[in-house]
Order: structure tokens, then C-alpha cells, then sequence
């Protein structure tokens, strides 16, 4: 298996959950006081978590009005006054790194979380790639990273690998669902046999229920996949046949066929993922990230 190197993450949404302040600020430049104490914006703070598991180049999918905006931040152009203090001059330095390793695909009408992995196929050029989500942010229960805990599953397995998480039935209209086997070298890890984006609690009962997961619970996508080179050629197969769910040409769908083709693991990541694409979402993922931050004391 080649290894992961390239990392893609779509923000081409038009954030009508946060407007009126989105046509402030882009969504992915809404800023989070990072772990580390540093306040960043979301679109940075998925871009490391991608770094930090040894992803080299991110292609970011946009409408073109967005890239303007994130190139510009990312430039490391910054006043004279930032450069003069040493601790300010260090993030200007990590700006234009980050930099460095930015692509763009420009995806003109959305149709669909897959389509917009599609617009990244020349990015990918035959290459396995990361897929974060565009509005999603993770804390790890470990010292490795999220996207690092799935790099070594990939590694260890050989094949596509997805990130788990558990979600109560309520939620299932909000989620991708995937049904499958426990594995034997961990019990976090599973082979499996199917996903449904976001099936009916029907579908969902008689179809998904997976061995040692607690009643009215199931196993969804946590957010971040390690996908081999098949999965552009079905999505350009999907693209040209209008093979569409709800109306949109899903990335799920396409892992549906990687599973029956060449199989998928997936695996139930050691942390939280949080969302910031909605306003009480993102109201917890700020409370989260502080609470785990060196401002917790301030804290209501």
C-alpha cells in the first residue's frame, strides 16, 4: 500500500447555517482558540490534523470566491509589528508553510459531498488520499492524533480504511451508518460489508445493527477516510451515470462499491469530533477545545 500523502477536504458549502456572519467571514476561517492556547481558523486547525499524520500536500475544494480569502491567509503577509515578536513571527512562519502544500479544485455547482471528491481527481492523480470534512474538528483521547490513529490502522490493514464513531438512532438521518464484523486483532476495528447514508430507523434496524453494539445505537462515520485510487473511478462512473442518493452524488455510495469491490475496514477512533456548521454546534466545539485548552479556568 502507498502511503498517505495528500489529504482533500471540500468547503464549498455556501454556510447558510452561520449567514449573516458567513458573508463576513468565510466558514472556514471562523476562528477556534486551538489546544494549544493559539486562536486559529477551522479550515487550519484540519489542515494540521491532516499534518500531523503525515499527509505532505492538501487540496482544498472551493468555489472560487473562497480561495482569494484562504490564499491570502495562508501567505504569511503579515505587518512589520507581528514580524518584530518572535512568537508571533514563528506563526506567520507556520502560515507560509502550510502554504506551501495548498492546492485548489474549484467546484462550480455543488452536487453532492462525493461530487466535490471528484473535483479533486486531478489532485489525486492515482494516489490514495485523505478525506476530512470541510466544517469537522477532532480532539484525541491519546497523544496521537485522530488522523494519525487511522494512518496506522491503514498501514496495519492494507486497504481503505474509515473512521467510526457511535451514534444513537435519533441521529441516523444526520449520518452515513456501516454495518459490519468485529475483528479479532482489535476491538475497535471492524471489516465491513455496507454503508447507508443516513437510512431510515427501518432500514437502520434491519440492516445495520452490528454484533456488541449497544440497542439503539450505531456505528457512523466519524469524519475522516483513507481511500485508494478505485474510489475516482467510481466516482467518475457515478458522475457520468447520475448514480445519485437524495439527489446528490454521495462519497458513501461510492464506498459502498470500494467495499464490494476491494473491501474496507473501519475503525472507532480514540477521541471526539466536533461540528462548526451550525450555531450550536460550533457553540460546543469553542466550549470543547477550551475546555481542553490552557483557558479552561475562564470558563463559565
Amino acid at each position: 500500500m502507498k502511503p498517505i500523502l495528500k489529504a482533500v477536504i471540500p468547503i464549498a458549502g455556501y454556510g447558510t447555517r452561520l449567514f449573516p456572519a458567513t458573508k463576513a467571514v468565510p466558514k472556514a476561517l471562523f476562528p477556534i482558540i486551538a489546544q494549544d492556547g493559539i486562536a486559529k481558523p477551522v479550515i487550519q486547525l484540519i489542515i494540521e490534523e491532516a499534518l500531523s499524520a503525515g499527509v505532505e500536500a492538501v487540496c482544498i475544494v472551493a468555489q472560487p470566491q473562497q480561495v482569494e480569502p484562504i490564499t491570502d491567509y495562508f501567505s504569511g503577509t503579515v505587518a512589520d509589528a507581528i514580524l518584530e515578536k518572535p512568537e508571533l513571527a514563528a506563526q506567520a512562519d507556520r502560515l507560509t508553510e502550510i502554504g506551501q502544500r495548498l492546492h485548489f479544485a474549484i467546484q462550480e455547482k455543488p452536487e453532492g459531498f462525493g461530487h466535490a471528491i471528484y473535483c479533486a481527481k486531478d489532485f489525486a492523480a492515482g494516489e490514495p488520499v485523505m478525506i476530512l470534512l470541510g466544517d469537522h474538528l477532532y480532539i484525541s483521547e491519546s497523544e496521537t492524533s485522530c488522523a494519525k490513529q487511522l494512518v496506522d490502522i491503514y498501514a496495519q490493514v492494507g486497504q481503505s480504511v474509515t473512521s467510526l464513531d457511535l451514534c444513537h438512532e435519533s441521529e441516523l438521518s444526520l449520518n452515513g451508518i456501516v454495518h459490519g464484523s468485529p475483528s479479532a486483532e482489535s476491538p475497535r476495528l471492524y471489516t465491513l460489508q455496507q454503508i447507508s447514508e443516513k437510512p431510515t430507523v427501518e432500514f437502520a434496524q434491519k440492516h445495520l445493527r452490528v454484533e456488541g453494539i449497544p440497542e439503539q445505537q450505531y456505528l457512523c462515520n466519524f469524519g475522516i477516510d483513507l481511500l485508494t485510487p478505485l474510489l475516482f473511478d467510481i466516482l467518475d462512473y457515478n458522475y457520468r451515470h447520475r448514480i445519485v442518493t437524495h439527489g446528490e452524488i454521495q462519497l458513501r455510495d461510492a464506498m459502498s462499491e470500494m467495499i464490494r469491490q476491494e473491501g474496507m475496514s473501519g475503525y472507532r477512533v480514540a477521541g471526539q469530533r466536533y461540528d462548526t456548521g451550525n450555531p450550536g454546534e460550533l457553540l460546543k466545539t469553542v466550549n470543547a477545545f477550551g475546555l481542553h485548552g490552557p483557558y479552561q479556568n475562564v470558563l463559565v
